[in-house]
């Protein structure tokens, strides 16, 4: 099987164990008031109190002050976005509306800015600068990528590969394959779920194709998968070889039963028709980590049993996914 666990070494000492289920912040995708305060800042601040090992910040959040007092949050360790999906047009799939202003300037001196007033002291990943009007060949990312990471050997990294012409939607993936040796110096590789495939297969093909080509090189660096972070697709990623998942859908939906469903039906089904809205976002925020730890646990089981029973509601889900999976790909194995 392709699901699996990995250890990384953090220079600063600590140790980030996969598979991992990252909560995310953007201001995309959320309003912000007369002040031009981002609503994002106020779950940031509900939440913050309770994220405990790890989240996902965006760059361009932080050098606008759109999300603010990292400086007393305690995640073990903070993953630190490029800041393009904030700039762009394009949304991730779990997005239900879209208010947010035109995005403001954004260049990868910013993006340096931003690394360089990171606190020495914070584990962090950060991730390799992506632009949607800057189109490079997977050579100039990797090249752009190194030159950027040279500056911060103190911090992870990722590279975040991204389509090569305006014209291509999807990574090239035999593209990537047939560069994997220069892909070793990286600690993390990092794909946008969007950019993976049309479909749920494809991308679940996309991740096993990339991955085993990954392992035939002896490149043990574990693949991230950007947007997706939920009861399903979360899984089935993670069982065609990926191993970090982040999104917002924690922030949008409740967890329940497998599924991410309306808020405020989940308010009314977990909650209390009584309780205000507020009360409802918060505590729906808090129950969807508590579910994240349980569903990272399950996928730990999994690695020790090989039993899709441990994934409770969707086990029967998983378990024909898993075997479509197989047939479109022959050299997945059991």
């Amino acid at each position: 099987m392709l699901a699996r666990t990995s250890k990384i070494k953090h220079p600063l000492g600590f140790t980030l164990e996969t598979p991992v289920l990252i909560p995310s912040f953007s201001s995309k995708g959320f309003g912000f008031n007369k002040d031009d305060n981002s609503e994002i800042n106020k779950l940031w601040i509900i939440a913050s109190e309770f994220l405990t090992e790890t989240t996902l910040l965006s760059a361009y959040d932080l050098y606008y002050s759109h999300i603010k007092n990292i400086e007393e949050a305690i995640p073990e360790i903070f993953f630190v976005d490029s800041g393009g999906y904030e700039i762009s047009n394009e949304h991730d799939l779990s997005t239900i509306y879209n208010d947010s202003p035109p995005p403001k300037e954004w260049s990868e001196d910013k993006l340096k800015e931003t690394f360089d007033s990171w606190p020495s002291h914070r584990s962090a990943v950060f991730v390799s600068f992506d632009h949607p009007k800057m189109h490079k060949s997977l050579d100039e990312q990797i090249e752009s990528a190194q030159s950027l990471f040279s500056n911060y050997p103190k911090q992870l990294n990722t590279l975040l590969v991204k389509p090569e012409t305006g014209t291509q939607k999807y990574i090239q993936r035999q593209n990537v394959i047939a560069n994997i040796d220069k892909l070793q110096v990286f600690d993390i590789i990092g794909f946008t779920e969007k950019e993976l495939g049309n479909s749920v297969l494809d991308r679940m093909n996309a991740i096993a194709t990339i991955r085993m080509a990954m392992d035939e090189e002896g490149m043990a660096a574990p693949i991230h998968v950007y947007g997706s972070l939920d009861p399903i697709t979360s899984v089935l990623y993670f069982l065609s070889g990926a191993e970090l998942f982040d999104g917002l859908t924690w922030l949008r939906y409740g967890y329940s039963k497998g599924v991410a469903c309306y808020v405020h039906n989940y308010g009314v089904a977990h909650i209390g028709i009584d309780r205000r809205s507020d009360f409802v976002v918060a505590k729906t925020m808090r129950d969807n980590l508590s579910y994240l730890i349980d569903l990272s646990n399950q996928m730990k089981t999994f690695l020790l049993e090989k039993d899709f029973t441990v994934f409770d509601d969707n086990a029967e889900i998983f378990r024909k996914s898993y075997n479509l999976l197989r047939t479109k790909n022959t050299r997945v194995q059991l």
